[in-house]
């Protein structure tokens, strides 16, 4: 008996993927790192009216993240619902929710399932549950794979161009180990919409959620965003080990925290993970004791390559004072003093997102302030590589305006001669505040010094001075508690210059 075979344009399209299918393999995807882009059109009639339609496209393999954006003539009240399948079955259906949505292994959009990209063939689901007799409606679905993820360049609504932005760089929900009441006065642990409104009321333009090892955030991350678009939400998690804690932004891939001494899961280990998701390291509250009180706080991770560290959290939970705080200060200008450019951050480390901005700890107490060119997760990660960030430890009552040696502005490099070279450093804030002038974590006095309320200028006397070096500035108020912390200008013989 003879059987004839009809196949349907699809149909023939996806047997042509098979066919071709070998020739994309995970050599190829990581061997042509970033994007690939595939572009599909068709049209509807009548006679698809209540049924569903597979439109097949290839997954290489190694895809780290799909997206798919969806568009269609609506003329005549036509409508097209949208769906996902993998190469195993059923991935997410949105009808006609949504136009674009996003799989990763780690986070996808509401509607549709996180988990596992296989290689292999799969299909655009869609849906016509009305098509009018005689209508014919065109669409076109573009599909974005991406071999590898790295921060995106989107810009945030709230983007001023360039400018200084300000934000909290370490918080928690209760996807670790954050909590607060419910409304029925339970501890619970506490859904991420709460930080967010935090956010959103103390104007930050950025938040980090930073959650102990844990990428599932990011799913949370992804559809809060939608929501609270005035705040840019900066992808990170806090990697949490026996012997040091840090965080890790822009990336939402998960990082193997399982260090162990004498093995090879060592210092090198972590930075060859977060070197190969091109991301931003920043060690967490490096001066605290590590014990039964907080275990692994302090950081003790032999082996460290402080070269590859971009930055650190000099002001953590806002206890700048004490000290704890102070032992993180000095954690970070030692390292200064030997020759590393560490960009210091502050966070507030909230574990609490109904805590009052005027306790410490509190989201936004402290913050960090970055000069970025957009807000958008790789400028602001430039401005923090750049080292031109500051740490307001007052909740958010004190703003830098400028702080130069020279003509250099903080995270730069002037290269001198013997001689005087002019500092000056402006600031906003309702309180009375003083400048302190620190060289290689030494506070010193300057010459022909003048100053007002929110002004400074001095003469730095270049001869007194061990070069290389760096020069810094704290604002503290009239009983000396730090409120501003600023990073330095590197200073550099003339003799030394490239």
């Amino acid at each position: 008996m003879l059987t004839k075979y009809f196949f349907t344009p699809q149909c023939l399209l996806a047997i042509l993927l098979l066919l071709s299918s070998a020739a994309y393999s995970q050599s190829q995807c990581e061997s042509t790192p970033g994007l690939h882009a595939q572009s599909m059109n068709g049209s509807i009639s009548r006679a698809d009216f209540e049924t569903y339609l597979e439109i097949p496209f290839n997954v290489l393999e190694g895809t780290r993240e799909i997206t798919v954006n969806f568009s269609y003539d609506r003329s005549e009240r036509t409508t097209i619902d949208l769906g996902l399948l993998d190469s195993a079955g059923f991935r997410g259906w949105s009808g006609g929710n949504k136009n674009q949505f996003v799989i990763t292994r780690n986070f996808a959009t509401s509607s549709y399932n996180a988990g596992p990209i296989v290689g292999g063939i799969w299909n655009v689901l869609l849906g016509v549950p009305n098509i009018r007799e005689g209508q014919v409606a065109d669409y076109q679905i573009e599909i974005a794979l991406k071999c590898e993820l790295f921060p995106e360049d989107q810009i945030a609504s709230g983007d001023r161009g360039p400018d200084w932005y300000v934000g909290d760089l370490h918080t928690h929900t209760g996807h670790s180990d954050g909590s607060c009441d419910s409304l029925l006065g339970e501890n619970i642990p506490c859904p991420a919409f709460l930080s967010l409104e935090a956010a959103a009321r103390e104007k930050l333009d950025f938040i980090s959620i930073t959650e102990h090892n844990s990428v599932s955030q990011n799913v949370a991350n992804l559809e809060l965003q939608n929501y609270f678009d005035s705040v840019l939400i900066v992808p990170g998690r806090e990697v949490t080990t026996f012997f040091g804690h840090a965080n890790v932004f822009g990336s939402t891939e998960f990082i193997d925290f399982r260090l162990q001494a004498d093995s090879s899961k060592n210092a090198n280990f972590l930075h060859d993970q977060v070197d190969k998701l091109d991301a931003l390291m920043s060690i967490n509250h490096p001066g605290s004791p590590s014990g039964e009180d907080c275990m692994g706080c302090g950081w003790v991770l032999e082996d460290t390559d402080y070269n590859k560290i971009t930055a650190m959290e000099i002001v953590n939970v806002g206890y700048v004072n004490m000290p704890i705080g102070k032992a993180h200060i000095d954690f970070w200008e030692q390292k200064l003093n030997e020759g590393y450019k560490i960009t210091g951050i502050g966070g507030s480390d909230n574990h609490r997102a109904t805590r009052p901005i005027t306790q410490p700890s509190a989201i936004g107490n402290p913050r960090t302030w970055i000069f970025a060119d957009s807000l958008s997760v790789a400028s602001l990660l430039e401005g923090i590589r750049s080292g031109k960030a500051y740490v307001d430890a007052s909740g958010g009552g004190v703003k830098l305006l400028n702080f130069t040696v020279g003509e250099v502005e903080m995270g730069g490099e002037l290269t001198v001669a013997d001689g005087p070279i002019a500092l000056t450093l402006s600031w906003q804030s309702e309180q009375t505040l003083k400048p302190v002038v620190i060289h290689q974590g030494e506070e010193i006095r300057l010459n022909e010094e003048k100053s007002a309320d929110t002004f400074y200028r001095g003469e730095l006397d270049l001869s007194s001075l061990t070069l290389p070096g760096w020069v810094r500035v704290n604002l503290v108020d009239e009983n000396g508690t730090i409120r501003l912390l600023s990073n330095p200008v590197y200073l550099k013989p003339e003799q030394e210059s490239e």
